[in-house]
């Protein structure tokens, strides 16, 4: 016959190791019962007097409306898109100044204008007021450029137009 002896503190460290096992087992079971009270909450409430059917009924509803918001969606962007092409091809950067063409008139009748869009291209107007008439002269500017000479007055609008210079 075998004759099995345990030492007092061998078997007190072997339950303490077990109690302390099974206090962490009740910790984690305590966390997951309050998750699944929650989840359970959270169910009730949703499924609170609706039927299969009636939530069938709501996943179709969610599922249109989706749809309908992804078409919505697509046809904003397009427009955006087509607003985008029209915006660079208004004119948007403007130089003016207001000057006086001939000495001793007085006024500052005269003028010159620059329009230009997205990619600097547009047009000078140059109106020289005199005391008989008035002479009204246009430029095509092309990417920031133009082919024919330039007044002071019409360098001027265009550097304005072009973000060089302050008004």
């Amino acid at each position: 016959m075998i004759n099995l002896t345990i030492d007092n503190r061998v078997l007190f460290g072997f339950i303490l190791v077990v109690a302390i096992f099974n206090f962490i087992l009740f910790i984690s079971m305590v966390k997951h019962r309050v998750k699944y009270r929650r989840l359970f909450k959270s169910y009730d409430n949703f499924m609170a007097g609706k039927s299969a059917k009636n939530l069938e009924d709501v996943i179709i509803l969610l599922r249109k409306d989706i749809r309908s918001l992804k078409s919505e969606s697509r046809l904003n962007r397009d427009a955006i898109r087509e607003l985008n092409i029209l915006e660079r091809n208004c004119l948007q950067k403007i130089g003016i100044l207001k000057y006086d063409a001939f000495e001793g008139m007085g006024g500052k009748l005269s003028f010159a204008l620059c329009l230009l869009d997205y990619r600097n291209s547009g047009y000078i107007i140059n109106s020289i007021h005199s005391r008989e008439t008035t002479f009204n002269y246009i430029k095509i500017v092309e990417n920031g450029q133009t082919d024919q000479v330039l007044t002071d007055e019409e360098k001027i609008v265009l550097e304005q137009a072009l973000g060089y210079r302050e008004r």
